[in-house]
């Protein structure tokens, strides 16, 4: 208890450069993942500037999960502590469907165009 008598919540000690890597990969890839899709979708060519942000995108996300589990003690989504093997499971989901997302973007734009 606090001086106040209040319980104060338990802090999860991440510090705000930790809460910006969290919503790096959580928030802010899956965000320039879609609106580059978008933009694959309306090119219409076969490599575009899109395509190069779509897979730099989903690399930051890979790297930044890495940095917030090895780093700065990351959880899973139940609240457990996450480990490697967490990162290595997110890492080729991530890769398995960026990878399918990136086709169905293609297909997409060449039916289109």
């Amino acid at each position: 208890m606090t001086r106040s008598g209040k319980d104060t919540p338990p802090t999860t000690g991440i510090g705000a450069g930790g809460c910006l890597v969290r919503l790096g990969w959580i928030l802010f890839g899956s965000v320039i993942l879609l609106f580059s899709a978008i933009g694959i979708i309306r090119h219409e060519g076969f490599l575009s500037v899109a395509d190069g942000v779509f897979w730099a995108a989903l690399a930051a996300c890979i790297v930044l999960r890495y940095i917030d589990i090895r780093y700065l003690k990351g959880h899973t989504a139940g609240g457990d502590p996450a480990t490697m093997v967490h990162w290595r499971r997110y890492a080729l989901m991530l890769l398995g469907l960026g990878a399918a997302g990136w086709g169905v973007a293609h297909s997409i734009s060449w039916f289109y165009s």
